[in-house]
């Protein structure tokens, strides 16, 4: 860049030395005047010259300044030249300005003789002046020359000082465009550096953030027992430590399958300042699932900016803020298993950088497997108290089981000695007149002893040694034909409410031993509500699963009908539950109660291959719920048998009886030969095989069920296979088989259960031959 030339410094350099010029010639005139012409002193030559002689100076003068002007547009004229041409040197053109000035001044004094002083002609004065004017004009013209060289100097100085200038103000532009562009670079840099040191640190921050929420969740993980608390407490973390607004956990559901995976929304975590309805968002099906399921079935993280709408959750309200700028979404899963969906929220789009990422990736696999920890630990300790469950049901069964065999021997002991009192009781009052001393006293023992054989029936229900009548059977029938008993049995002050299932399945069972579990039931819930109250009698149907049937320790899968009997009653405390099935237990006091009741429910539902449950509390009322094999064979309609009216005795039949008991087979037969029979009498089935041989003409085998040898339905289908025409009564105190019982009714052999009355037996036998 060249500078630009300024005129004022040296234009008034050649006006001063104008000024300067006219000065020296006025100072000069004033000596000549007074050393050459002898025209008084200096000083007033100097400071009053007469009028002439002023303006005539004044007239030098103006010429002087207007040759200053002229020299000053010369001067530019040169500088315009020096800088087209600088390497031109200006010396030659000052010195012919200053010898311009000189002849200038040379022509001035030749004019100033002639014209005003009258000293010869023009061209004498200026070729050949006197010798004072010629050394007053060389003093001029020296002057001049001086003046002229002094100013080429001073021109010179400042040209050079102008071109050093120019270089150094050229210099110093480049040197300044030079740091300028360094500065901008430098900033550029420092920008640059600050942009990234401010990322780092952005970067460093989330990363030793999700490095705290991932030792938190980790410490959280340790100490977790539940699955529920854990996702909550890494959900509270995420949000709390991690500083996210929202998280929540995604599980498969139990209705995923195989080619389609189903998420439910189980935990989360929000910013209070997000109005998030998540109940809303648990219960209703969300597009956005769809998205995290193929996350789940790809086994690769997703992240989502901006979140789709698809993806964004309900609100409370309309004033909430729901916008959110990325998504997280990251699998749950050990291995090839698959578990769940952890789905992290953030309002700016630049969270979840790699570092972020993978220490979130390590935190979602340390939470697949603290789930399937926990879960494998709650399966354990589920299958744990499954296996106690079992255990002790086991142990329970044993014990029941035990205590059956027991009661089932006593019973059938009890039953054969009833039979003998029984019945000779009644044959001893066959033999008393009506007004016979005696004869309340042998009605009191036939009382008693039916008193007695009415408590070994309920031994022998309990001990599932009773024998049934197994028929299919709609409960809801006989919930309906037993309703009105019921009332009368509970009294009025206990209302009893049906809710019968419309199509219900029917059952396997034997209707008396029916009637007589909800009977039993309903007197247990009667004296349980001493102050009145309601019972509840609800029948369904139900379908249990492998899972469903886990709960119950003695369910298995299948199609049940189901019993269920509600009371409002005082209820029962952990300690009763543990016994009430247990015979003779009770909590009625002295002389109120058996203790059987719901000892033999649970023997005739057991009977049945159903089983029952109890709930209750104190102050709470019980609940029986009781479970049955369903069939899909139509019901049996109710048949009453026909009975044998007037006389009973018989006419000269001959009766073969096996009894292993001498007290019975003594008391029986003297009781049938009295009755019109001729008996004759077995104490085992060998025996009874051997009389068979010696004589075939029996009309009947009386025939106990258990003998000591062998099976009395063996002995029966040996006798039968030999002689199809042979008539069968069994009789026993109890079958040690359900298998035996099956075999009766499948053949159509009656039986007759001990203890018998004579009456009984009598009408039975007739029966059996008139069939």
């Amino acid at each position: 860049m060249t500078p630009k030339t300024r005129s004022s410094p040296l234009g008034i350099n050649f006006i001063l030395a104008s000024l300067f010029f006219g000065f020296i010639y006025w100072i000069l005139e004033a000596i000549r005047d007074v050393f050459v012409f002898q025209r008084g002193d200096l000083f007033s030559r100097i400071f009053m010259p007469d009028v002439f002689s002023c303006w005539m100076r004044l007239l030098v003068i103006f010429v002087l300044l207007l040759f200053g002007a002229i020299a000053e547009s010369f001067r530019k004229r040169i500088e315009q030249l020096e800088q087209e041409a600088p390497k031109t040197s200006p010396r030659i053109n000052l010195v012919l300005v200053g010898i311009g000035f000189g002849v200038l001044y040379w022509i001035l004094e030749a004019f100033r003789d002639v014209f005003v002083f009258g000293r010869g002609n023009f061209l004498t004065r200026i070729l050949h002046p006197d010798a004072m004017g010629v050394w007053m004009r060389i003093l001029a013209l020296g002057i001049l020359l001086l003046f002229s060289l002094y100013a080429h100097y001073l021109i010179e100085e400042r040209r050079k000082a102008e071109e050093t200038l120019r270089i150094a103000h050229g210099e110093l532009e480049k040197l300044v465009r030079q740091r300028t562009g360094e500065l901008i670079r430098a900033n550029e840099l420092l920008n640059q550096e600050i942009h990234e040191r401010r990322r780092a640190e952005a970067e460093l921050r989330k990363v030793n953030r999700a490095l705290k929420t991932l030792s938190r969740c980790n410490e959280i993980m340790v100490r977790a027992g539940e699955e529920k608390a854990l996702l909550e407490e890494i959900c509270n973390t995420i949000v709390d430590v991690g500083e996210y607004p929202l998280v929540w956990v995604g599980l498969i559901s139990q209705e995923s399958q195989e080619n389609e995976i189903q998420l439910r929304p189980v935990s989360y975590a929000l910013w209070e300042k997000f109005p998030i309805d998540f109940q809303k968002f648990q219960n209703q099906s969300l597009e956005g699932f769809r998205f995290m399921s193929e996350v789940l079935r790809s086994g690769k993280y997703e992240i989502f900016k901006p979140v789709q709408e698809a993806l964004q959750l309900p609100l409370k309200n309309e004033k909430g803020l729901t916008s959110f700028n990325a998504l997280l979404s990251l699998p749950l899963m050990t291995g090839e298993q698959k578990i769940g969906v952890l789905n992290i929220y953030a309002n700016e789009p630049g969270e979840f950088e790699p570092e972020e990422v993978n220490l979130f990736k390590e935190l979602a696999d340390d939470l697949a497997f603290g789930i399937t920890a926990i879960r494998t630990q709650t399966e354990k300790k589920r299958m744990e108290e499954e296996k106690q469950k079992i255990q002790a049901q086991l142990l329970q069964s044993q014990k029941m089981e035990a205590v059956g065999v027991l009661a089932g021997g006593i019973a059938h002991d009890f039953n054969n000695l009833l039979t003998a009192i029984q019945v000779s009781a009644d044959l001893a009052l066959l033999d008393l007149e009506k007004d016979h001393p005696a004869r309340n006293t042998l009605e009191e023992i036939i009382a008693v002893s039916s008193h007695a054989g009415d408590l070994a029936r309920q031994l022998l229900m309990f001990s599932r040694r009773h024998p049934m009548e197994y028929i299919s059977l709609n409960l809801n029938q006989t919930v309906t034909g037993l309703h009105k008993m019921l009332s009368r049995v509970i009294g009025e002050d206990i209302q009893v409410e049906t809710q019968l299932e419309k199509d219900l399945w029917n059952i396997l069972a034997d209707r008396g031993t029916m009637e007589q579990v909800m009977m039993n039931i309903a007197v247990n819930a009667r004296d349980a509500m001493p102050r009145g109250g309601t019972l509840y009698i609800r029948t369904e149907n139900v379908t249990l699963d492998e899972s469903q049937a886990r709960k119950f320790p003695e369910a298995r899968p299948g199609r049940f009908v189901k019993l269920t009997m509600r009371d409002t009653g005082v209820g029962m405390d952990e300690e009763t539950l543990q016994h009430i099935f247990e015979p003779f237990f009770s909590t009625k006091g002295p002389g109120k109660g058996t203790g059987l009741g719901l000892s033999v429910v649970y023997g005739i539902v057991k009977q049945h291959e159903g089983w029952i449950t109890v709930t209750s509390q104190p102050e709470k009322g019980a609940c029986f719920e009781i479970y049955l094999p369903a069939v899909t064979e139509p019901a049996t309609p109710s048949v009453r048998e026909k009975q044998v009216s007037g006389d009973v005795r018989g006419k000269g039949e001959k009766i073969l009886l096996v009894e292993d008991e001498e007290s019975v087979r003594h008391s029986t037969t003297m009781a049938l030969e009295k009755a019109g029979y001729h008996v004759t009498v077995a104490s085992n089935a060998e025996e009874a095989l051997k009389i068979f041989r010696k004589t075939k003409n029996f009309d009947l085998v009386f025939c106990d069920v258990v003998l000591p040898d062998r099976s009395g339905i063996e002995l029966v289908e040996e006798l039968v296979s030999k002689y199809p025409k042979l008539k069968i009564l069994f009789s026993s105190g109890y079958t040690d088989q359900k298998s035996q019982w099956l075999k009766i009714l499948g053949e159509g052999y009656r039986y007759i259960q001990k203890p018998y009355a004579l009456q009984d037996l009598l009408r039975t036998l007739r029966e059996v031959f008139m069939a």
